[in-house]
């Protein structure tokens, strides 16, 4: 699916003017918006429009992550717009770094894992051992999720 030239100019719009410093289109269907917070900060992310008509949203930096399918590109930019609002307030934490350290190592856990699953014959009591140990981490994150407060 294209996006006819008045939709794709209406998102490009709306994204500028939530401040992408830069879009890439590629073939009318993949994009590229990159947002500069501060100078040791960017936010970016790409969303291409499947064959429904649908938009696939994917965050980059600082962290790559899945954001979902959205029905339409003002639904896209009310999600940045949130996500943008987040991160900039999350950016003066004292804790930021330390987050983002985190969550880069629970990416590459997620990369290693399926490498070695992948590549490997895992024993089953050692795919037993990572359930359980990720189960563990899983409730940490609920006890540290319940003590903290909500912004």
């Amino acid at each position: 699916m294209d996006l006819n030239t008045f939709e794709a100019d209406s998102i490009e719009l709306l994204l500028r003017q939530l401040g992408a410093t830069e879009i890439k289109r590629v073939r009318g269907i993949l994009y590229f918006i990159e947002f500069d917070i501060d100078e040791d900060l960017q936010v970016s992310y790409c969303y291409n429009i499947n064959k429904k008509g649908k938009y696939f949203l994917q965050r980059i930096n600082p962290y790559p992550i899945s954001e979902g399918v959205f029905e339409t590109e003002i639904e896209v930019v009310t999600f940045i717009t949130k996500d943008l609002k987040k991160f900039k307030n999350a950016k003066n934490s004292t804790n930021f770094k330390k987050f983002l350290e985190i969550t880069n190592k629970v990416n590459k856990m997620t990369d290693t894992i399926e490498y070695l699953f992948l590549n490997y014959n895992v024993d089953g009591e050692d795919m037993d051992t990572l359930n359980r140990e990720l189960d563990d981490i899983s409730t940490t994150v609920d006890a540290i999720e319940s003590n903290a407060k909500e912004l």
